[in-house]
């Protein structure tokens, strides 16, 4: 996200960032308007859990196991691949700025 601000930066860009949380979970939002006119997002949304629709029921059911230990719906083995998927939309959004330049 800094690279990216950086580079707004040398190009004279208005950007406005955001930080949202909820239920313990951080989200940084940058918001930016492209040569077009266009509303540019960028968010490291890589944070949010991806959970089936099923695991979203319209009532919600009681806990009964309170002897969960990790924080992670999938448990601490995703924690690599969620760190290579951050560089990755990182390098990403990195090589959109230089296309556009």
């Amino acid at each position: 996200m800094e690279l990216i601000i950086q580079k707004l930066e040398e190009m004279q860009i208005e950007y406005v960032t955001a930080l949202v949380k909820e239920g313990g979970i951080s989200v940084d939002q940058l918001f930016f308007h492209d040569p077009d006119g266009y509303m540019i997002e960028i968010c490291n949304c890589q944070n949010l859990p991806v959970l089936p629709l099923s695991s979203c029921p319209l009532k919600k059911l009681p806990n009964r196991n309170n002897n969960l230990t990790t924080s992670s719906l999938y448990g601490n083995k995703m924690l690599c691949n969620r760190e290579v998927e951050a560089l990755m939309l990182e390098n990403l959004a990195a090589e959109m700025m230089d296309i556009s330049i």
